[in-house]
């Protein structure tokens, strides 16, 4: 079970990995994260084939590297393909493609490092590294359908850019790498292709959307969770404002959230007053932040 402690997208800017949301973008130069459907626009949770084995003993034999196959370019393991900079250009179908073909070279960068892991492991290991390939593959597809549902066009190629987001998210703690703290931009717009993600390194998503204003001058926020491969248990203390060195930890709105489990592929959303906004000295120039021990990501 993942626990919100010290979780983004865009994401570094390879990937929006948010945006590691967001939404958004890319491995090493992108780590900042959405998915891909084709022309339906949903996305496919992924399956597993198996790869070369990578050692030449019994326990190899038994049970070789199984390398992602991506829902949208099934029939082989994932691989590095030629890819624009960026997707913003061109149809929809043109925009979800150039997202698929990125997806699927940030994924071909996770079997190289799971499969050099997976080579080095002891059987014990080896099973853990494969329970948790194909758990973060099928919980991929949902996450990313869970938080882009408006039904409309936009959302096949917000599903396609947070499938990118997710992978980068997923290269990013596989490869052992140290992830920024990520900048996104806070709404108040209901429209859920509106919203700025961060995707954890366990693949759940984050966002902020600032609701309403409160009688003190301060803001309420709801905050909007989709459950990752290993669920997300919600900890409101990890939700406040800083514009360092003020804080503002708010006030939950509504039924405690605390220690509930977001399950895997589906959202759930809480609300906390931030009162005590007017009381900042730097005139509210900060941001609102999750921070699973450091800050990882603030919208403002």
């Amino acid at each position: 079970m993942e626990l919100a402690r010290c979780d983004g997208a865009v994401r570094p800017p390879v990937a929006r990995i948010a945006v590691l949301a967001l939404c958004g973008a890319g491995l090493a130069a992108m780590l900042a994260g959405c998915g891909s459907s084709g022309s339906s626009g949903r996305a496919g949770g992924g399956t597993s084939s198996p790869a070369v084995v990578t050692k030449n003993d019994p326990a190899a034999a038994a049970a070789p590297f199984v390398a992602i196959v991506e829902p949208f370019d099934p029939g082989h393991p994932a691989r590095t393909e030629t890819a624009p900079a960026s997707c913003g250009q061109g149809s929809t179908l043109v925009i979800e493609k150039c997202y698929e073909t990125m997806t699927e070279n940030v994924d071909a960068e996770i079997d190289t490092a799971q499969s050099a892991r997976y080579a080095h492991a002891t059987a014990a290991g080896r099973a853990a590294i494969l329970s948790q390939d194909s758990a973060w593959l099928a919980a991929r597809g949902p996450v990313c359908d869970a938080a882009f549902n408006s039904g409309g066009t936009i959302d096949g190629i917000s599903v396609a850019a947070c499938l990118l987001d997710e992978s980068n998210a997923r290269y990013v703690s596989v490869a052992g790498i140290t992830p920024h703290e990520y900048q996104l931009k806070a709404t108040d717009s209901m429209d859920p292709n509106a919203l700025a993600w961060y995707t954890t390194p366990e693949g759940s998503r984050i966002a902020e959307l600032s609701t309403q204003g409160d009688q003190t001058g301060g803001a309420v926020v709801s905050w909007i969770v989709v459950g990752g491969a290993n669920g997300f248990v919600i900890n409101p203390k990890q939700f406040f404002y800083m514009d360092s060195p003020f804080t503002d930890p708010g006030v939950v709105q509504g039924t405690d959230p605390a220690f509930h489990r977001v399950a895997a592929g589906k959202e759930y959303q809480f609300s906390i007053d931030y009162s005590k906004l007017a009381e900042d000295p730097n005139g509210h120039k900060g941001g609102y932040v999750y921070a699973p021990g450091a800050p990882v990501a603030v919208w403002n």
